[in-house]
């Protein structure tokens, strides 16, 4: 006989402390390089210069973004699966497009009709749209 458990609703199980703490971080740590309109274009800026981040060189230094790059990214980059969107390359080496995820595993991932000749610009597409979408949840506008 199975049942299915649907997990009470509590705050251990709606991650409410997880939040909080992301919350804070957010407003303090990141929040500030996005409200000034020229910090956040210096930042969109570096993104599309390098969206995919190269790597070190022999006899040079590693490259590196900006503090302000680095903890954006990390926060894009954690969210949750359903929706998030990724890269789908449709043409190998030619074409890729954007995937939204079904957020649970082996479901469809809907590919939108939007189009990139590099993986480059695509990854700096979604970088503008997880931009755009955090901005929003906090009431800034993009």
């Amino acid at each position: 006989m199975s049942r299915k458990h649907k997990n009470p609703n509590t705050s251990i199980h709606r991650n409410d402390s997880f939040v909080a703490v992301d919350d804070y971080d957010t407003r303090m740590y990141i929040l500030p390089y996005l409200i000034d309109e020229e910090s956040r274009k210096e930042i969109i800026a570096e993104h599309e210069a390098n969206p995919l981040y190269s790597g070190t060189k022999p006899g040079q230094p590693a490259p590196m973004y900006s503090k302000a790059l680095v903890r954006l990214i990390d926060k894009l980059r954690v969210t949750p699966q359903k929706n998030k969107l990724t890269i789908v390359e449709s043409k190998p080496w030619e074409e890729y497009k954007i995937g939204i995820l079904p957020g649970n595993r082996g479901g469809k991932i809907i590919i939108t009709e939007e189009s990139y000749t590099t993986r480059e610009k695509a990854e700096h597409a979604i970088f503008l749209k997880r931009l755009k979408i955090l901005l929003d949840q906090y009431g800034i506008d993009f």
